[in-house]
């Protein structure tokens, strides 16, 4: 199996208090194994969590579970984002207490579906915000009991989407869905992005017969298994284009094309540009 060219290994200076916070502009199109705040301290950006696009202005918040792929493009040239990023490992519970079984393991396999985006409007905004600003500040300033401090605006944060999640939960849904977990199927893809995998096989990971796999899997990702390979292997080829000098024809075949054709029409489909546009484009920058 190769290696996922959008798995990142993220930097976590202290793998005992496994969290990380990070001030950046952009956020290149990845995928990695922890959970992940980003917020927006000031301008628009737009961000892509798996197939779906949301706008964040300032004072908005995404967030993204393990191994979902996400990029942030910034829209305005004083955009700033804070992204903090976390293991599971510190805001699950032991297993003792109700917190492990009651919030995040229902959400972590899949059997509720928690809102990806707080707006500026959304109830809890405010008071989310101020714990995100101790947070970052308790991090960097790293006085005696720092950790404790951390930890505790990271759950308040929590619990407050927690509770604004469970308040905009469309209750007319049945309260028990079976869950469908895709996160190892998307994985699998993302790392195998370049093979041929049809809807049967796709379908028999997740123990679904194909019709009802298709009607899940866009209701999960937004576009059908092809659209949703597409969407991986022109990412690469356009990655390629960026940072390689490699011919058009070879990235093809490396993301996957066999025909250079059949490449062509898939990246004006996905990019509305073509790959010697990308590449022409670039150049003039350089």
């Amino acid at each position: 199996m190769t290696v996922s060219p959008f798995k990142e290994n993220t930097w976590i200076p202290d793998r005992t208090f496994p969290i990380n916070v990070f001030i950046v502009k952009d956020v290149h199109l990845h995928w990695h194994d922890h959970m992940e705040w980003v917020y927006v301290k000031e301008g628009r950006a737009r961000v892509q969590v798996d197939a779906s696009f949301m706008p964040l202005q300032k004072g908005e918040l995404a967030f993204i579970n393990t191994k979902q792929l996400h990029g942030v493009v910034t829209l305005e040239p004083d955009t700033e984002l804070i992204c903090i990023v976390f293991n599971e490992a510190l805001v699950r519970g032991s297993g003792l207490d109700i917190t492990e079984h009651h919030y995040f393991v229902p959400y972590l396999q899949q059997q509720v579906k928690w809102p990806s985006l707080m707006q500026a409007t959304a109830p809890y905004i405010d008071e989310m915000n101020h714990s995100f600003a101790r947070l970052v500040e308790e991090f960097q300033g790293k006085q005696p009991g720092y950790e404790l401090l951390v930890k505790a605006e990271l759950l308040r944060i929590f619990g407050l989407y927690f509770r604004y999640a469970q308040q905009h939960t469309d209750l007319s849904l049945p309260r028990a869905q079976k869950p469908y977990d895709f996160s190892h199927l998307l994985q699998t893809l993302r790392e195998r992005y370049q093979e041929s995998i049809s809807v049967n096989d796709a379908a028999r990971m997740v123990n679904l017969s194909p019709t009802h796999f298709c009607k899940i899997f866009k209701q999960v990702t937004g576009k059908t298994l092809i659209e949703y390979i597409h969407m991986l292997r022109v990412q690469e080829a356009e990655r390629m284009l960026l940072d390689t000098d490699y011919p058009v024809a070879e990235i093809a075949e490396r993301a996957g094309f066999s025909n250079m054709t059949y490449f062509g029409r898939v990246f004006k489909k996905v990019r509305n540009l073509t790959p010697s546009a990308i590449r022409k484009g670039h150049l003039s920058q350089l």
